[in-house]
C-alpha cells in the first residue's frame, strides 16, 4: 500500500489498540504541519529561497490536504519563513487531521469510533488501527534503517527526521539505550545521506522549525 509521509506519520503516532495519539497535541499538530511541508518538498511543489518558503508548482493534485496547503501558502501576500508556515498549518491541523483519518478509514487502515461524555456535551474520538500488518511493517522498516544499517530512500529519511523532531522516536524506541542509539543514528543519516542540496536545505529548515515549535509549546505548557 502506497501511503504518503503525512499518513505514515499519523499511523505511527497512534496507539494501535486504544486508538489514542501517543504524543502530545502540540507535537502532533506541528508534526502534521512538518509532514505536509516535507511531502510538498518531496513532490517539488515548494522550495526555500533566501530562507523564505515559496510555491514552485501550483498544479493541484486531488489530495485535499496537499491542495489546501498549496492554496494557503500561495494566497499569502508575502513570502514567509518556514517557521511561520509550521505554526500556521499546525494551528489548522485539527481539520486536516480529520481529512487524513477519513482517508485512512477509507483505505481500511483505521476505524473511527466516538463516545459521548458529560451529558453528551463532549465527544471523544478514537482511531484504533485495524490493519496492524502495515503499521508493523512500517515500524520494522524504520528499525531496520536505525539498527540494521538499511540504506533509506529519501522518503524513509524524511519520516525518520519527522519522528525525531516530534519526539516520536521515544515511543518507537522505548528502551533508553535503544533511544539514544536511534537519535544518534538519525542525526548521522540526516547529515550524511546522499540527497540533493535543495532537499537537504529544505529538510533542515523544516526539521528545525518543527523542533522549535514543539519545544516552545512544551515550555509554554510547563510554565503555565
Amino acid at each position: 500500500m502506497d501511503l504518503n509521509l503525512i499518513e505514515k506519520f499519523i499511523l505511527l503516532s497512534l496507539d494501535s489498540k486504544k486508538g489514542k495519539f501517543v504524543i502530545d497535541a502540540m507535537s502532533l499538530n506541528y508534526g502534521i504541519a512538518g509532514a505536509i511541508l516535507l511531502e510538498l518538498s518531496e513532490d517539488k511543489k515548494i522550495s526555500i529561497i533566501n530562507k523564505r518558503l515559496t510555491i514552485s508548482d501550483y498544479k493541484l493534485t486531488g489530495d485535499k490536504v496537499i491542495d489546501a496547503s498549496v492554496k494557503l501558502i500561495n494566497n499569502s501576500k508575502k513570502k514567509r519563513k518556514t517557521k511561520y508556515w509550521i505554526y500556521k498549518i499546525g494551528n489548522k491541523s485539527s481539520g486536516l487531521k480529520k481529512i487524513i483519518l477519513d482517508d485512512l478509514k477509507y483505505k481500511k487502515l483505521v476505524k473511527i469510533t466516538s463516545k459521548k461524555y458529560f451529558f453528551n456535551l463532549i465527544t471523544i474520538y478514537r482511531y484504533p488501527i485495524i490493519n496492524n500488518t502495515y503499521t508493523e511493517e512500517l515500524k520494522k522498516e524504520v528499525k531496520d534503517i536505525v539498527f540494521a544499517n538499511k540504506k533509506p530512500d529519501v522518503k524513509g529519511l524524511l519520516l525518520l527526521s519527522l519522528m525525531n523532531s516530534c519526539k516520536l522516536t521515544r515511543v518507537l524506541f522505548m528502551n533508553k539505550k535503544e533511544h539514544s542509539v536511534a537519535k544518534k543514528r538519525i542525526k548521522e543519516l540526516t547529515k550524511d545521506v546522499e540527497i540533493s542540496n535543495e532537499v537537504s536545505q529544505t529538510l533542515k529548515e523544516i526539521q528545525t522549525a518543527v523542533i522549535v515549535a514543539t519545544s516552545t509549546a512544551v515550555i509554554g505548557s510547563t510554565s503555565n
